[in-house]
């Protein structure tokens, strides 16, 4: 006689596990200033920071300075995918293209996007062009790049068909070219929205009198490392609702839908 075996859903393990390693990772933050491991002036206990966070929110500051950031990097994200999904779809799809104007994207793409903030503050001034300038020309690389390589993974069946048939070059990019290369297309996004997030900060801090940046960045000046860590929670809250909500939902809506998630 069998024994009856029970085991938790994937999804409720999984989320035991995340919650389990998120309380671990506290209690051991508690514990660092508990014991004085780092200096208190510069290491704040988790209260402390739970703290700034109610009187940030109560005083309406940490909206406004979040509310900022995110419209600086919806924007710049924005303009990337704009200009960078046709730009990789070209690349992908044309080998003059690649042979034309591929070395020059792989010349300009090292370059840091916060070694771009001198210029862009002379060119657009302090404040919101230019950050959003920052963050459109260090995250339209990974859109063009992982584009790119969604149309040339393309398998030669489809393109083969489109010839056959003498598929229009609009219909053939709107059925075959832009849904076959949307996987990478997503991935591209995702990243791009990751590496805003990560310039904005430096941008805001050198470039702006508002937003996430600028508020971590004026409280290293007050000496309050518990509202810097708030700011950069908070960033990390925003980045995660992003990833698990709009993100997926994306997803599910396309590539789900059109049965071209790959299961691994």
């Amino acid at each position: 006689m069998q024994r009856a075996s029970w085991k938790l859903p994937s999804t409720s393990r999984d989320m035991l596990l995340g919650g389990g390693t998120i309380i671990a990772l506290l209690i051991i933050w508690e514990a660092v200033f508990r014991f004085g491991l780092m200096p208190k002036w510069a290491f704040p206990s988790p209260i402390q920071v739970a703290r700034a966070f109610y009187d940030l929110t109560l005083s309406g500051e940490l909206l406004t300075n979040a509310g900022a950031s995110m419209l600086r990097q919806f924007t710049g994200v924005i303009l990337a995918a704009i200009f960078g999904i046709p730009v990789g779809l070209a690349l992908g799809a044309s080998p003059t293209a690649r042979a034309a104007f591929l070395p020059l994207c792989r010349l300009v793409y090292p370059i840091p996007g916060i070694a771009w903030i001198p210029l862009a503050i002379l060119w657009f001034g302090v404040g919101f062009n230019s950050t959003v300038f920052v963050i459109f020309f260090s995250g339209i690389w990974p859109i063009i790049f992982n584009t790119m390589a969604g149309v040339q993974t393309l398998s030669g069946q489809y393109t083969d068909v489109a010839r056959v048939y003498m598929a229009p070059r609009g219909l053939y990019t709107r059925r075959i070219l832009i849904p076959g290369s949307l996987p990478f297309i997503i991935a591209g996004l995702r990243l791009t929205y990751g590496v805003g997030w990560r310039v904005i900060v430096g941008a805001e801090m050198i470039s702006s009198i508002v937003g996430l940046g600028f508020l971590i960045d004026n409280a290293r000046w007050q000496l309050r490392p518990d509202i810097m860590v708030c700011g950069m929670i908070t960033i990390a809250m925003i980045g995660w609702v992003s990833e698990n909500w709009f993100f997926d939902w994306v997803e599910r809506r396309t590539i789900d839908r059109w049965g071209m998630k790959t299961n691994t």
